[in-house]
């Protein structure tokens, strides 16, 4: 598995993909909240459960299948695919 980069959905919407840099497949997203503007939220691609996002609660993270509260925690892109990068099955 590669490190993880950024590519603008071209969209529009502000979302990215998170693709893998070594097999050049999304292996998640990054949306904007739109709960806390300026914050993101951090989908990981799972096989068959579709996308997952990451929910942070105190210092630990877990996956959940829609987006609540918790799921829109991170300010930056890059803290999303590190977040994306942490969760992603191996």
């Amino acid at each position: 598995m590669g490190q993880l980069i950024a590519v603008d959905r071209g969209d529009g919407t502000g979302c990215y993909y998170a693709i893998d840099t070594t097999t050049r497949q999304p292996v998640g997203e990054v949306i904007p909240s739109d709960v806390y503007p300026g914050n993101y939220r951090a989908g990981v691609h799972h096989s068959s459960r579709g996308v997952m996002w990451v929910k942070v609660s105190g210092s630990s993270e877990t996956l959940v299948d829609l987006t609540q509260v918790g799921t829109e925690d991170f300010t930056t892109v890059q803290q999303a695919l590190a977040a994306i990068s942490r969760n992603r099955p191996r």
